[in-house]
């Protein structure tokens, strides 16, 4: 069996493809939203959650334009399946653990995900696969007035959009990107990057991992609307962040190639020759040893496989996407074992 029979269709953000897909993985529109006259999920009883999410999955299922949505409720999954939905990204690390009715709803390509019951009653997710904050936005503002027409949402006049997180207020918007930036590292300019993405207002942090500890170069970026800006402006504005950060990153790597293109190429084949023989290998591990591998597949220098290819591998070795797909719950240990036996395979079947 193939990484590509066990994970047929890649997620929509993790497809490889969109403007700037050599740097950017993925972009994420988020909007949170509430329903009127109800407590928040954090705060709302068990009945009054099972009862919104009724009321969210009803109006979805009710509509025309939604009704083939699927709905899943995570109180009725284990915990290795609610994993398995988080580490697609589909799914927060926080609705994992919470208690009652709360789930995702999606379309078949995992595209629009949204999540009820979570720190807010909704919020809608559109992920894409490279920089498109307008198009992302425009998909998930529609199905916002959609699904408002049929729900009643938390507003004041004042204040507009009420949310759990008071950072969120207003819009409920937020735009995260994912970026892959190795050769800032590699180049020592990442401090300084980070520094002026701060500076121009978004927040950065490790994709994978924790969120303090940078895991295979791969950052993300989110960002919130200032206060009195348009939808509009304030994409064009994370937009020009996200762009400036991929100019600098291609520098960085014209660089690297000009002046030490050896030591790049010994790096991106140490790394494989571990992939291939290592008898264990933690999660960590493989994400930080793949993202040489990445890197070498960006600036040719690596062309046995495609980068969709390394994406399927790098969702399957995650721990619950290896129990699911071997149907048994395994120890860290188990995992490690079984994870340097599929890298293996896969990296020697595809050379």
């Amino acid at each position: 069996m193939t990484i590509g029979e066990l994970i047929p269709v890649l997620p929509a953000w993790f497809n490889g493809e969109g403007q700037d897909r050599d740097v950017v993985i993925s972009t994420r529109i988020r909007l949170a939203r509430n329903l009127a006259n109800r407590r928040f999920p954090q705060k709302a009883s068990l009945l009054e959650r099972s009862q919104a999410f009724k009321d969210i999955t009803e109006a979805f299922a009710n509509s025309s334009r939604y009704g083939n949505f699927e709905c899943v409720n995570c109180s009725g999954l284990t915990g290795v399946e609610r994993l398995f939905l988080a580490e697609q990204k589909i799914i927060s690390s926080e609705l994992i653990d919470f208690e009652g009715d709360r789930g995702l709803i999606a379309d078949m390509q995992q595209r629009i995900c949204v999540m009820v019951n979570e720190q807010d009653h909704i919020r809608f997710q559109c992920l894409d696969s490279g920089c498109c904050p307008e198009k992302s936005w425009s998909d998930i503002d529609g199905i916002d007035d959609d699904i408002g027409g049929c729900l009643e949402f938390a507003y004041d006049k004042r204040r507009g959009f009420l949310t759990s997180s008071p950072v969120d207020s207003g819009a409920g918007l937020r735009a995260s990107f994912v970026l892959h930036l190795p050769a800032l590292i590699l180049t020592r300019n990442i401090d300084q990057t980070l520094l002026a993405v701060s500076q121009m207002g978004m927040v950065a942090q490790s994709f994978f991992g924790e969120p303090s500890n940078v895991c295979g170069g791969f950052f993300q970026f989110s960002g919130i609307p200032a206060i009195g800006s348009t939808e509009s402006e304030f994409l064009n504005n994370v937009r020009k962040v996200v762009e400036k950060t991929v100019e600098c990153e291609r520098t960085a790597r014209q660089r690297i190639l000009n002046d030490a293109v050896q030591e790049l190429s010994d790096k991106i084949h140490r790394a494989y020759g571990i992939l291939t023989h290592a008898t264990m290998m933690d999660e960590v591990e493989f994400i930080n040893l793949s993202s040489a591998i990445r890197m070498g597949m960006e600036c040719n220098l690596f062309t046995p496989l495609t980068i969709p290819d390394l994406n399927r591998l790098t969702l399957l070795v995650m721990p619950a996407h290896l129990q699911m797909f071997h149907k048994r719950n395994m120890n860290s240990s188990e995992l490690s074992i079984l994870r340097a036996e599929t890298v293996k395979k896969f990296f020697t079947t595809s050379a």
